[in-house]
This record gives structure tokens, sequence and C-alpha cells, in this order.
């Protein structure tokens, strides 16, 4: 428990001020803990920094699987799963992204992690196709990548500055799946939209997070 504790606090001071200038001094006092304590479950800023990406990609393996128990199709799984991360976002600011290349471990568990990710994606994505709801002509192996390449706009370049974070993200997302979708997919696709599935979307992030300084 006190190590979630740490992990969390931890993690609102870099996605606020990045990772270069946060100390582990400041970690201690966010968590309420003696800088001894920290240590002893830290060995350093980075161990600390791995610990919170890795956290963060169990809990999206995690809300994946659920969905996969209680869904019904694989785009079921997939809309639910992004309606999931849009009204559960982390939002970092851009120091944290620019701090990142400073640790190299950390820069390799997110690897890890993300392809952790992205072959559950790719499973979903051929389940999809015998279920005759994504249209098996398509490289899916070659979207996955594409999703690689898209994941790196965290945050988006400053040409999307006017639009919220999560509208972005959704629309490159939306066009992606409505492209690989066949009818009958397209059918589910638009029955979310009708619900009113992304009305969270028009909710801004905290302008601050994404400005970068001069």
């Amino acid at each position: 428990m006190l190590k979630e504790q740490i992990v969390e606090a931890a993690k609102r001071l870099f996605s606020q001020n990045g990772v270069k200038r946060v100390s582990m001094n400041d970690v201690a006092g966010e968590a309420g803990v003696s800088k001894r304590t920290l240590y002893e479950l830290f060995e350093n800023k980075e161990a600390l920094l791995v610990e919170i990406l890795r956290s963060v990609h169990l809990y999206m393996l995690a809300s994946l699987g659920q969905l996969e128990i209680e869904s019904r199709t694989a785009l079921d799984i997939i809309l639910l799963f992004n309606q999931k991360m849009l009204q559960n976002p982390t939002y970092y600011c851009n120091a944290f992204y620019d701090d990142l290349h400073r640790y190299p471990e950390a820069v390799v568990a997110l690897q890890e992690e993300k392809k952790l990710l992205m072959d559950r994606i790719l499973s979903l994505l051929k389940r999809g196709v015998d279920e005759g709801i994504f249209l098996p002509e398509i490289n899916y192996d070659m979207i996955i990548l594409m999703a690689k390449e898209y994941m790196k706009m965290s945050p988006p370049p400053k040409v999307f500055k006017r639009y919220a974070h999560e509208e972005v993200r959704n629309t490159f997302f939306l066009i992606l799946i409505r492209g690989i979708c066949t009818d009958a997919g397209r059918k589910v696709l638009k029955y979310y939209m009708i619900k009113g599935y992304y009305d969270n979307l028009r909710q801004q992030p905290p302008a601050h997070l994404f400005q970068r300084e001069e």
C-alpha cells in the first residue's frame, strides 16, 4: 500500500512538472513519507519512473482483460477500452516527455509495456476479422505500427492546440477504426455513436500542461 502511495504521488508531480525538476525530497513530501522510507522502496528516481510506467500499463491491460470477459465482439472491446481510457486519462506535461530520454531504463520499460499492449490489440483485430467485424484484406501488423506512431503524439503537436487532447486522440482513433470495419462493424460503431459515446470529449484538460517554455 505504501509503495502504491509513493507511486501515485510521484506520478502527480512528474505529470505536472516533468521528471528532471522533481527531486526525491519532493516525492517524499508529496507522499507523506520519510526520505529514508522512499529510498528503501526505490533506489533512485529512474526506478520510481519505471514503476510508474509499468503501473499505468498494468492498469490498461487489466481493463482490457475485464472487457474481454464482459463484451461481445472485438470491436465492442476496443471501443469500450478507448472510452475507459478517455474517461480516466493521465495527462503529462511536455517536460515529462522531454525528460524521458534521460532515463534509458524507463524508455526500455515503456517500450516493453507498449509491446505487450499492442500484441493484445493485434489479437483483438485478428479476432475481429474472424467475427466479420474487420476487413480481412488489411495488413494488421501495419495497423499496429501506425498505432505505435500515433501513441508518440502524446501530447499532440502544436498545430492541434485549439482542440482538447482527448478530442485529437479520439478523432485519429475513429478514422482508423472506421477504415478497417466491414459493413457489420460500421453498424456496431454507429450504435456507440448514437448512444452519445463521445460526450466527454468536450472536457478540456488543464491548458498549462501542454505549454512549452520559451
